[in-house]
């Protein structure tokens, strides 16, 4: 599907005569796009700082009430449970809080009180039951810590409360209209005044942690200073997997949670990075993106998420190496089965939509595990730029995730059309769960969800946009540029990549690399007369539009890229049109007879 390409207007000249940016064009402009407009914004944005940019975790106005509830609990030695999501955010942010309460523990002394609970995806769903209730009453529970969930289980948190179970909820998500009888660890809850609202669940667990520490300071136990940085390994984790703006207090977090990354102290961590064929040094947020998260998340997809849990507290060299493998198979296996469940979507949207004339998708089929439904609702999200459902079926329920463009909250509108249909419903704007128990409800709900969107978006919004930060001349990329780029890392949801813009490029050579041949590079000649290589990472199909002597216009990121200790500028390719026109520069013509593109 064809994408439209936006280019973001320029910077106003007064924002730069009161940041002191008159010199730095391409600087101004990246962060004028990310909402950075004071200096005091581009200082924080630029140079977050632990001791001036770091919320105090007391001014959540339920913490210190949390605070005194768990050290009762380990004081008395009343059993603790941590209750967590399935994903990679509640699993990291069950490890941090455990790993926490376990050393007071261990400081005050007693025998150990503080256990957890995992969801089984599939078998259970997200979030506290009843039945979990009971079993944790059973357990001898006196205190519940919810990570990751627990905002919108009103009902559950009283009947723990009628049991003898108080509850700590510690969650982002959304809520409704009647909050849980609790101490509420919430960053977005009306009249919360802790000041940064977009904290990840494992942001606000962290939190929760260096309250904990501080009060067992208070209390005369030693906890080493800088003892709370070193669980910013797990917060750099699911900062990233689990999207949340890398604004503000995130991207302090995430900053210094990539250096901790990079040395962490974590057995079952460093086993997982080692079988992910990763290097230590060389952490980033890609990383973590596309190789750390998605490993712990298989273990909820295909087995049980407390696979992954077990392998973040594991303090067992033997143990943490099998566990890690035990995620390597189940990673392997969660990717065959999404390419497989994507194949068969692929042909349903072109029976049910053959010419995608929608607002928004909705799919469903019985073969389909709700494990993996959100991921593709996600990717067809992306590819079709609009909003999308997708059902699968387990044990006599459809249970769903759906996945929204910018500007459009999928959960509100799952909320405002499943009335009557709906067993559940929770989730993020952009991201939500659900489920409904009768086959025969599937169509309504898509069609009151086709309803729905048609009301809220037009038509030129169902178009898949690149948002690009500026057009620039070939002639401008170099060592410097790129280096200004480095600068705003890391990169991650609200500071995406920078993405720019080249047009009426000379094409002097075209091959396709890979193993495969998948890969598409392209050498270009900028108006100055150098060369500069362009890569296009799996659009090696895409190689009979262009032609050695065409020109085009391309889109791409700047990267450096380092082999056997030569530094070479060279262009990421996302996109690309051939264009008819071209005038050739001096330049130019002397170019045309030098040899291709070396390798």
């Amino acid at each position: 599907m064809s994408k439209r390409w936006e280019v973001a207007q320029k910077y106003p000249s007064e924002f730069v005569l009161a940041t002191g940016l008159e010199d730095q064009f391409i600087l101004a402009q990246l962060l004028w796009n990310r909402g950075i407009r004071t200096q005091e914004e581009i200082e924080i944005f630029l140079h977050p700082s632990w001791e001036k940019h770091l919320h105090d975790a007391k001014q959540f106005c339920h913490m210190p009430g949390a605070i005194e509830r768990v050290f009762k609990a380990l004081n008395e030695h009343e059993p603790i449970t941590v209750h967590g999501d399935y994903d990679a955010d509640g699993v990291t942010g069950s490890t941090l809080i455990i790993t926490v309460l376990r050393e007071i523990q261990k400081k005050i002394g007693g025998e150990s009180i503080v256990d957890f609970y995992i969801p089984h995806r599939e078998k259970e769903g997200y979030g506290l039951h009843r039945e979990t209730v009971s079993i944790l009453r059973d357990r001898g529970t006196r205190l519940i810590i919810t990570v990751d969930c627990g905002i919108a289980c009103v009902d559950e948190i009283a009947l723990a409360k009628q049991q003898g179970m108080d509850t700590i909820v510690v969650d982002h998500h959304q809520f409704g209209e009647i909050l849980p009888d609790g101490f509420l660890i919430h960053p977005g809850l009306p009249e919360e005044t802790y000041p940064h609202k977009t904290l990840a669940a494992v942001g606000v667990s962290f939190k929760l942690a260096c309250a904990l520490i501080e009060e067992a300071r208070v209390r005369g136990l030693d906890f080493p200073v800088g003892y709370e940085k070193w669980l910013l390994d797990l917060v750099a984790i699911a900062t990233v997997t689990d999207m949340v703006p890398l604004i503000g207090e995130n991207r302090l977090l995430q900053s210094y949670g990539l250096q901790v990354l990079n040395k962490t102290r974590r057995i079952g961590l460093r086993a997982l990075i080692e079988a992910a064929g990763l290097s230590f040094g060389s952490l980033d947020t890609e990383s973590v993106g596309f190789a750390i998260g998605p490993r712990l998340n298989a273990a909820g997809r295909m087995d049980h998420a407390s696979l992954a849990l077990r392998l973040l507290l594991s303090e067992s060299e033997e143990e943490a190496r099998v566990l890690a493998q035990e995620l390597e198979r189940c990673n392997c296996e969660r990717q065959d089965a999404t390419k497989k469940m994507m194949r068969e979507a692929e042909i349903i949207l072109k029976t049910q939509y053959p010419i995608l004339n929608t607002s928004a998708i909705a799919l469903w089929d019985t073969r389909w595990s709700p494990s993996l439904v959100g991921l593709v609702a996600g990717k067809f999200a992306d590819r079709y730029a609009r909003p999308t459902i997708v059902i699968g079926f387990y044990e006599g329920k459809w249970i769903g995730s759906g996945r929204s463009i910018p500007g459009f909250d999928i959960t509100a509108a799952m909320r405002s059309v499943g009335d009557g249909l709906l067993t559940r419903v929770g989730g993020h704007p952009q991201a939500c769960g659900f489920a409904l128990d009768d086959e025969k409800k599937l169509a309504s709900l898509a069609d009151r969800l086709q309803a729905h969107v048609s009301s809220k978006l037009k038509q030129e919004d169902c178009v898949p946009v690149m948002m690009i930060d500026a057009e620039i001349s070939l002639d401008q990329i170099d060592e410097s540029f790129a280096q200004t780029i480095n600068h705003l890392e890391p990169f991650g949801e609200g500071n995406r990549r920078p993405m720019f813009v080249s047009r009426n490029c000379l094409v002097v050579a075209v091959d396709l690399i890979g193993s495969q041949k998948n890969h598409l590079r392209l050498g270009l000649l900028a108006p100055n007369g150098r060369r500069i290589k362009a890569l296009g990472f799996k659009i090696g199909d895409r190689v009979s539009e262009v032609a050695i002597g065409k020109t085009i216009d391309l889109v791409y990121h700047v990267a450096i890229n380092e082999w056997q200790g030569t530094r070479t500028i060279e262009c990421r390719l996302i996109d690309f049109v051939c264009t008819s026109s071209f005038a050739p520069t001096e330049a130019h013509v002397a170019i045309q007879a030098q040899p291709a593109l070396a390798s």
